[in-house]
């Protein structure tokens, strides 16, 4: 039979689909997945192990994308979560690559079917190294894709260290606060202490917590740097927003939360103090919990 004769038909069903997607032949991707369904679900069309599925959702347009999760789900609902060498699914590149709108449409998906969701949760929702969707879009700055993941998918609780969720650290204990303060992504720093508090004093392996880091970076600090006069005319010339909690988009997702806003005496300073600010509030909260038992 057709089917039963594959292993030429399966590499060149895999060069077809590779080839198709570095032309962005998109039209064709999704014929391919309508005609041969899981034999072009599961084919690995680079080293990497990525389906064409992993490429689309990082480079594809949005509608072709549609379509692709249109035909996967008519199929398997687990082909949505096929993991490539990394264990990465498509909804860890989507939110590598910003793809907030492909993020909503995969995390609708998993949350339409509980048994689906229960087991992407629990098993597949972290790659090799450990990192989780959300940890990888706080990782590259991304951060209303963190907060729709965080709200969608997540649990978050200020009471202890061992509440924190999993997905927010990687194997290395590096958790999403590191990596937002590591790369200065510091108006998503404060975002997330504001959702996960107690991230404030988890420490990586190498024993280092988020304060640790911010403290290593004094050039971020007007104190830590040394400015010609002319810099420092230029420096108070700078207009810097108040940071407020920010909620996704009601356009984009029909899930709107109201956080806690600032207190008043952080709109006097850059996002970079008021993440240290945030850092010092968390720690007062904390101590005086602690004298209070």
């Amino acid at each position: 039979m057709e089917e039963d004769r594959p292993e030429v038909d399966h590499d060149e069903l895999a060069l077809n689909l590779y080839k198709n997607t570095m032309t962005g032949e998109w039209k064709k991707v999704v014929e391919t997945y309508e005609q041969h369904q899981l034999s072009a679900i599961d084919a690995r069309i680079n080293k990497s192990g990525d389906t064409a599925f992993h490429v689309a959702v990082s480079i594809a347009p949005e509608e072709k994308v549609q379509q692709l999760v249109r035909v996967i789900t008519g199929v398997s609902e687990l082909g949505l979560w096929t993991k490539n060498n990394k264990g990465n699914t498509p909804l860890h590149v989507a939110a590598s690559t910003g793809r907030l709108n492909t993020c909503i449409l995969l995390a609708a998906k998993l949350d339409e079917c509980l048994e689906v969701k229960d087991l992407v949760v629990k098993e597949l929702f972290r790659n090799k190294a450990g990192e989780s969707p959300l940890f990888l879009a706080a990782f590259h700055g991304n951060r209303q894709i963190f907060l729709y993941l965080h709200l969608l998918l997540l649990k978050a609780s200020d009471k202890d260290l061992k509440s924190i969720d999993p997905a927010y650290r990687r194997n290395d204990g590096e958790t999403a606060l590191h990596c937002a303060i590591r790369w200065e992504y510091f108006d998503l720093a404060f975002e997330i202490l504001q959702v996960e508090p107690s991230l404030a004093y988890a420490v990586n392996e190498l024993g280092i917590t988020p304060l640790h880091l911010l403290a290593s970076k004094p050039s971020v600090f007007k104190s830590g740097s040394h400015l010609g006069w002319w810099k420092s005319i230029i420096y108070y010339c700078i207009y810097v927003e108040e940071l407020e909690h920010e909620t996704v988009r009601k356009e984009s997702v029909d899930l709107v939360t109201k956080g806690s806003s600032v207190e008043d005496i952080t709109h006097k300073f850059p996002e970079n103090y008021q993440t240290c600010i945030a850092f010092y509030q968390v720690l007062l909260k904390m101590a005086q919990s602690e004298s209070c038992q």
